[in-house]
């Protein structure tokens, strides 16, 4: 099992966000791309999704860019996740109709249900990233 890379990526961009929420700053794609290691194209694809999920409001314009549509404490990490990932996180095929098949589904189903209830209590607030400090040196 592992967590799609969009996913983790979606997840680093809101963390971005996060950081601006409480200053109303809108966020250009460069800049989260850039602090976050990614592709601008790539993000674009991601800041979509998300937006399209509610969780993130674009600005167009000349200081365009991304804000969080909540606070980052009422987004959970489950919200982000199945934004990019729909309903499933754990992927789940439909089997090869043997026996245990239904078994197999079912148990993965619950395994699914599970890891989205833990995701419900991790808010966005939690995976901010300390802000570097700034330039006041005091020796």
């Amino acid at each position: 099992m592992r967590l799609p890379l969009k996913t983790e990526y979606a997840c680093q961009v809101m963390a971005q966000l996060a950081l601006t929420y409480s200053k109303d700053g809108v966020r250009q794609v460069e800049d989260l791309a850039k602090a976050e290691n990614l592709s601008p194209n790539y993000s674009v694809q991601i800041l979509t999704a998300l937006r399209q999920a509610g969780l993130v409001i674009s600005k167009r314009g000349k200081n365009g860019g991304y804000l969080l549509a909540r606070d980052p404490d009422e987004i959970t990490l489950a919200e982000i996740a199945l934004a990019l990932e729909g309903g499933q996180i754990v992927e789940n095929s439909p089997g090869n109709g043997g026996q245990s098949a239904g078994a197999v589904r079912d148990a993965w189903s619950r395994a699914n249900e599970a890891l989205l209830d833990a995701c419900r209590e991790i808010r966005l607030s939690e995976l901010m990233p300390e802000e570097e400090a700034g330039g006041d040196w005091v020796i």
